[in-house]
């Protein structure tokens, strides 16, 4: 974090280690801690790609949100409403995912 101690001269200060830290160690380790930063955001626009390239190719479904709570649902996934009418499922029912008529 900006204006924060770095965690070398904080191990330094509560004894954590026996010498303080030279500039070059400073300068080294957040190098590293760049690097890594720049490897981890790398990782992820690979994963984005993959995973919108999998979604261009049918290979994985996207994900449906429910109308009530806009998340992702396994009772729901890939419906756009929950069905207010009953309809044979066969070995393919998912709990929830048809509901009564509270009007009737």
């Amino acid at each position: 974090m900006e204006g924060s101690l770095p965690i070398e001269w904080d191990a330094w200060i509560r004894g954590r280690r026996k010498e303080p830290p030279s500039i070059q160690e400073l300068l080294q380790n957040e190098s590293y801690r760049q690097q890594i930063k720049v490897k981890a955001r790398e990782a992820e626009d690979k994963d984005l790609a993959l995973q919108a390239k999998e979604y261009a190719e049918g290979l994985v479904a996207t994900p449906a949100k429910t109308l009530a709570t806009g998340h992702a649902a396994s009772t729901s996934f890939g419906k756009q409403e929950i069905s207010e009418e009953p309809s044979s499922t066969g070995n393919t029912f998912q709990p929830g995912s048809w509901m009564p008529n509270p009007k009737k």
